[in-house]
């Protein structure tokens, strides 16, 4: 697939593993130069050199906790010569509303929401000097499915896709495009507990969201989905206004997802 991304710049949160990884490996395939963002450093510089060795691109890796604004001011600086900025890190913790507590909703929400606004604000400030650019924000089917055993998901994906649609609503003005992603089940280290019958809370999310859609898939991070082994097929993501959303009761792959993600950043740049 030739995009015309060769010697672009992009910036990866969460670039570490999962889909931002995913994201980060298509995006150096096209010829990008990446740079991903992550919290764990062992695990940062494994992908990193894992990049590097494999499409030949320069590769850079921060370490950082996104929830920290004084970390989360190091990755500005990155933004300076970006020509692409995607939004794949945080995670918001499952369960009722009793059963959340403030203080670790409150920590998650500035790693996930608080940190993408600010990023984009960046962004596009910086982009705007530099002719353009795009931001994919990765966002989540909870927006669009509300989850009442995964409130705070809901509620931060809900909040992350009506601002990507007010934000890019008038980036367009600055020549910086403002997309978001809104990935169904995907199969990654994070998600596997929704699968543990000893951990309760998750058991009862993944519950109502199998209740809500009935032929809902997994897809692994490599492959289409074989977990759990009786999973129907995966179905493509379809696209709707500023929001790219998966097939409701559907799973996308990170590469799935990535390839999404590719389409939009070679949309003008």
């Amino acid at each position: 697939m030739e995009l015309e991304l060769k010697g672009k710049h992009a910036v990866i949160t969460g670039g570490s593993q999962g889909i931002g990884h995913a994201i980060a490996r298509r995006l150096a395939a096209e010829g990008c130069n990446v740079s991903i963002i992550g919290r764990d450093a062992e695990r940062l510089k494994r992908a990193e050199e894992s990049l590097r060795q494999e499409f030949g691109v320069k590769v850079g890796s921060l370490s950082a906790d996104l929830a920290q604004y004084e970390q989360l001011q190091r990755v500005f600086p990155l933004l300076r010569e970006a020509d692409i900025l995607v939004n794949s890190a945080g995670a918001v913790p499952r369960g009722a509303l009793l059963e959340t507590k403030s203080e670790i909703l409150r920590d998650a929400f500035a790693g996930k929401v608080f940190a993408t606004m600010d990023l984009c604000r960046e962004a596009q400030l910086r982009m705007r000097e530099r002719g353009g650019g795009v931001v994919v924000n990765i966002i989540g089917i909870a927006g669009e499915k509300p989850n009442p055993r995964s409130i705070g998901t809901t509620t931060a994906n809900a909040a992350l896709i009506a601002f990507t649609e007010a934000a890019g609503a008038i980036s367009v003005d600055d020549k910086v495009r403002i997309v978001g992603i809104n990935p169904g089940l995907i199969a990654t280290e994070r998600t596997k507990s929704l699968l543990d019958k000893n951990n309760a809370v998750d058991s009862a999310a993944y519950a109502q969201l199998v209740k809500s859609c009935p032929t809902a898939a997994w897809a692994s991070p490599t492959r289409s989905p074989t977990w759990p082994p009786s999973s129907p097929r995966r179905a493509p993501p379809t696209s709707a206004g500023r929001c790219s959303r998966s097939m409701p009761g559907r799973a996308t792959a990170p590469n799935a997802t990535a390839h999404v993600s590719l389409s939009f950043c070679a949309q003008g740049l």
